[in-house]
């Protein structure tokens, strides 16, 4: 398209070819000028946008003057990365102050509307119902009353000892204290993980309250036969599953989600697939184990093996079974929870009987499920039976030594 000059040097124009501006076609304005010896073009715009011959000369004097002195923008290429840059940065900031108040925001928002109006949905789709409604009770008893207002940046760890001063004039266990700090400590790990939170976790400073938590509570031999007598009278079903804690060290809730499908007697082995440890674990059954679930009707591998009154899953241990315990005195006068026997003390009995038995604890580990040699040592150690069986048979030994020397002696004689 033909450019038209102007009665200034350098600045030119086209006309559309159907468009009006005014009384004439519009006009679309050009510059023309040397940059470091090299002629170049560049369009400026529309005079229905704004653009005349004295604006355009105006802009072309300022490139002009700017290649002279050696400052700023020497085309207007160059003139408009310029203003984009600027126009970037400034988005850029604004986008930073917005970022930089929705965190604040968010860091603003005290620790009881997080917990319940986030952690807590949450924790209900990833977590078991009873450990969602331990978590409740510990964060109203005990956290909430302490730092429920405060945001999470503003929690400090002398605030956690705060939360253990408080549960120790209560007389709380120091299991229970720790478990209530663990789910202090599990909402700052989600917040952070969600970016509700980017600060520390306080809970890395907290010194963990120390106690020698192992079960030490066991069945002996009489009172295994005891126990299970009497539920074999009460409850076949409840002696069954039992049975099978007490000869597999399965866990109460995996034995609920024990399907059919789990279960192979031909090769004497039940096969767990929702476990604790989302892991799919093997126990394998005992002649007399295997008996009585021959006993059993074998139903659809889907189909739970036990089911409660209305056909569905069971979901913890019946009265039953405590009814039992009474009756037979085995927590008679026990307040230590870790003396008291409970359907958990069916898996610790038999770790301690493999223990007793000379079964080293790797393997004892396996057979528990346990990802780590830690959580078993809280239920394999030695029965105290075993360790005086240790002690006399070193007496023995020194005794013998003892007596070979009385001999020897007699013999130099």
């Amino acid at each position: 398209m033909r450019r038209i000059k102007t009665k200034i040097q350098g600045v030119r124009y086209r006309e559309h070819a159907s468009r009006k501006h005014g009384l004439q076609p519009d006009r679309y304005f050009i510059i023309r000028y040397r940059v470091d010896g090299k002629e170049k073009e560049e369009g400026l715009g529309w005079a229905s946008l704004g653009w005349t011959v004295a604006k355009a000369a105006d802009t072309l004097a300022e490139l002009k003057m700017n290649a002279r002195t050696g400052t700023g923008e020497k085309t207007l290429g160059e003139k408009r990365e310029a203003a984009e840059a600027v126009k970037q940065a400034e988005l850029d900031r604004l986008r930073a102050e917005q970022e930089a108040a929705e965190i604040e925001l968010k860091e603003n928002v005290p620790l009881s509307v997080i917990f319940k109006a986030q952690y807590l949905p949450n924790a209900r789709d990833n977590k078991k119902p009873r450990s969602v409604e331990t978590e409740e009770h510990l964060f109203k008893n005990w956290i909430e009353p302490v730092v429920g207002k405060k945001p999470l940046k503003d929690i400090t760890a002398f605030d956690c000892e705060r939360i253990k001063k408080r549960m120790r004039t209560k007389e709380k266990s120091d299991r229970t204290i720790e478990y209530t700090l663990a789910v202090l400590r599990q909402v700052f790990t989600w917040a952070r993980k969600f970016k509700v939170y980017v600060g520390p976790n306080p809970l890395l400073d907290v010194d963990k309250p120390k106690y020698d938590n192992r079960k030490q509570r066991f069945l002996t031999r009489d009172e295994t036969d005891l126990l299970m007598n009497a539920l074999k009278l009460r409850s076949r079903q409840l002696y069954q599953m039992a049975m099978i804690s007490l000869h597999t060290g399965f866990r109460a809730g995996e034995i609920f989600s024990l399907t059919w499908g789990g279960i192979d007697i031909d090769r004497g082995l039940i096969m767990l697939m929702d476990t604790k440890n989302f892991e799919t674990r093997y126990g394998f059954m005992t002649e007399a184990l295997k008996q009585e679930l021959m006993t059993l009707t074998p139903g659809k591998p889907s189909e739970l093996v036990f089911k409660n009154e209305n056909g569905g899953k069971i979901e913890s241990i019946s009265y039953t079974w405590d009814r039992i315990v009474d009756k037979l005195g085995f927590n008679d006068g026990v307040e230590d929870r870790r003396m008291k026997f409970t359907f958990h003390g069916l898996r610790h009995s038999f770790a301690s009987n493999l223990v007793a038995i000379g079964v080293d604890l790797f393997r004892v580990q396996q057979l528990l499920g346990h990802k780590t040699p830690k959580m078993t040592l809280r239920y394999s150690h030695m029965r105290p039976d075993d360790l005086r069986e240790a002690i006399n048979q070193m007496e023995e030994s020194m005794n013998q030594t003892k007596t070979a020397e009385v001999i020897l002696i007699s013999g130099m004689g």
